[in-house]
């Protein structure tokens, strides 16, 4: 039986493709439609039509594969020359001009149109350069006329409708205006995010939120309370907090002095230590061991592979960290979650960390200990710098609280476009990383099966996750596009960028070539990620 929330999760995945794909080929169409290009079809997705409808000059489909989207513009072609010198063809006549040709039906022995006139094509042109007739033999043809084929009918482009007949800046904007809109959509997301939850008050050192069963909740703070002082540190803004926490990560218990309706209050807690990057995180109600209290699903810490290879699983809540190291023979004894910090702010992903832990085994029927294992695994390479990218502090200590918010339209503004760039900056160290560091490979990178089971983990945060995955995933998008590589819309301005530099257009049949080659190899690429995802998802 499928579940709801299996449903929920579908829904959710194909709106979120379907969104930032119809806004990307939305862009083009925009563009392409004010520059007066002739469009033949607008498509959300790949393979066969599952559902069309003609609007205008343009079909709009939805396709059996819900991965892409495309808008087919005339004059992309290498030749759309459909009827040539020599060629038979049948045509019909305008009711009320009976010269002029409006269907061209290019096999003359389609049983359809038996009854249409035969005609030995002796001279022609479909195109019209500087606004000539269209014409075939004596035969006026009218510049909105049909090819007309056994399973579709294809509007004919004279040349002023054709892509290629536009200005160098014409076509820039049709093609740039795709990963401009995925650029606006994440920046509205951004915004409307930043409306509904407000803008962090940083000026005050008032509570505004209290996680659930943090070391915050467990000593009793409470929200509204305003810290006053943090150890021997006085605290009068969210930013002190933030410097005191993070100068006293891995050291333990802080005493922390509140003011609660005009009375100091002093209160012990052991903050949590977050190692965001590896995955794990210090169990805060243990405070003479270094033991884990918590492995997030799928990070490097849920992977790590056990060395010995005498257990499949990564690491684990409650395992005691002994030691950690990059070598099994120069491992570091841990004492301390300071030790641990100290570690990984070192590590900077290039080499692989290995962490020796304490394991306790218990009898699944009552629960005892029967064995205590000392076991090694490999983290791997993980790196600190895609959540330096998106403002994330790889390490932090914390309480589990939250500044007070307002609801603050004119920060509400900038706040996107932070937002914006930091999720900008995120893709891009990515991109650096794939061909600057051995760390990072191809397959590391998620495809469509990867992108749905984070859509599953963003959508059961709730409506906040899930909207600041759409606009990451279309800012995705839209600088995947502009890639200088043929097949994607920045190989195409670099060949429009020859084109304004050199005052020649690069020859067609080699763009499209090159453009169909880079295309299967991305396809192959799609592919090998989409198997990788597979793999990663049975382990």
């Amino acid at each position: 039986m499928v579940s709801s929330m299996f449903i929920v999760n579908i829904i959710g995945f194909v709106f979120l493709l379907g969104l930032v794909i119809v806004i990307h080929e939305l862009g083009h169409y925009i563009m392409a439609k004010r520059a007066g290009i002739l469009c033949h079809e607008f498509a959300l997705g790949m393979g066969p039509i599952i559902y069309s409808k003609k609007k205008g000059e343009t079909l709009f489909s939805i396709r059996a594969i819900p991965l892409g989207g495309f808008v087919s513009m005339a004059g992309e072609e290498i030749s759309d020359a459909l009827v040539t010198e020599g060629q038979e063809i049948r045509v019909l006549f305008d009711e009320k001009q009976p010269n002029k040709i409006t269907h061209i039906v290019l096999d003359p022995e389609d049983s359809r149109y038996q009854d249409a006139e035969l005609v030995a094509v002796e001279r022609v042109d479909l195109k019209g350069k500087e606004n000539t007739p269209l014409y075939i033999n004596d035969y006026e043809v009218a510049r909105n006329a049909f090819y007309v084929m056994k399973d579709k009918a294809l509007q004919i482009a004279p040349y002023d409708r054709s892509f290629e007949s536009k200005t160098i800046l014409e076509r820039f904007l049709t093609i740039f205006a795709g990963p401009l809109m995925n650029f606006i959509l994440a920046i509205i997301i951004f915004f409307v995010i930043a409306l509904l939850i407000g803008q962090p008050v940083m000026e005050s050192s008032e509570l505004g939120a209290i996680s659930e069963n943090s070391s915050a909740e467990r000593a009793g703070l409470e929200v509204g309370d305003r810290i006053v002082s943090i150890g021997d540190e006085p605290i009068n803004s969210w930013g002190d907090i933030q410097g005191v926490m993070e100068a006293n990560s891995g050291q333990g218990a802080l005493e922390i002095v509140v003011m609660r309706n005009g009375v100091e209050l002093t209160f012990t807690s052991v903050p949590t230590v977050q190692f965001y990057s590896a995955g794990f995180s210090s169990d805060p109600l243990v405070e003479d061991a270094v033991v884990i209290g918590s492995v997030g699903e799928g990070s490097p810490a849920d992977n790590a592979l056990e060395i010995d290879q005498r257990t499949s699983s990564g690491l684990l809540k409650g395992d005691i960290i002994l030691a950690i190291g990059y070598t099994e023979d120069a491992m570091n004894s841990v004492g301390s979650w300071e030790d641990v910090v100290a570690f990984m702010r070192d590590n900077t992903g290039g080499e692989d960390m290995l962490v020796e832990v304490e394991r306790n085994v218990y009898d699944e029927a009552d629960g005892t200990i029967i064995d205590v294992r000392v076991l090694t695994y490999n983290v791997g390479p993980f790196s600190h710098r895609f959540l330096e990218g998106q403002g994330v502090r790889p390490i932090q200590n914390t309480l589990g609280v939250g500044p007070v918010y307002e609801f603050d339209l004119l920060a509400s503004f900038p706040s996107a476009f932070t937002q914006f760039g930091a999720t900008s900056t995120m893709i891009f160290s990515t991109i650096r990383a794939l061909f600057s560091e051995s760390r990072v490979g191809v397959g590391d990178l998620a495809g469509p099966i990867g992108i749905y089971t984070l859509t599953s983990t963003f959508i059961s945060q709730g409506i906040i996750a899930f909207l600041t995955w759409i606009g990451i995933l279309s800012v995705n998008l839209g600088i995947i596009n502009l890639l200088p590589i043929p097949a994607l819309d920045g190989g195409r301005l670099v060949f429009l960028g020859y084109e304004g530099i050199v005052r020649k257009p690069v020859n067609k049949r080699v763009e499209n070539i090159l453009h169909f080659v880079m295309f299967v190899l991305l396809i192959t690429l799609f592919i090998f990620i989409a198997f990788n995802d597979v793999l990663r998802i049975i382990g």
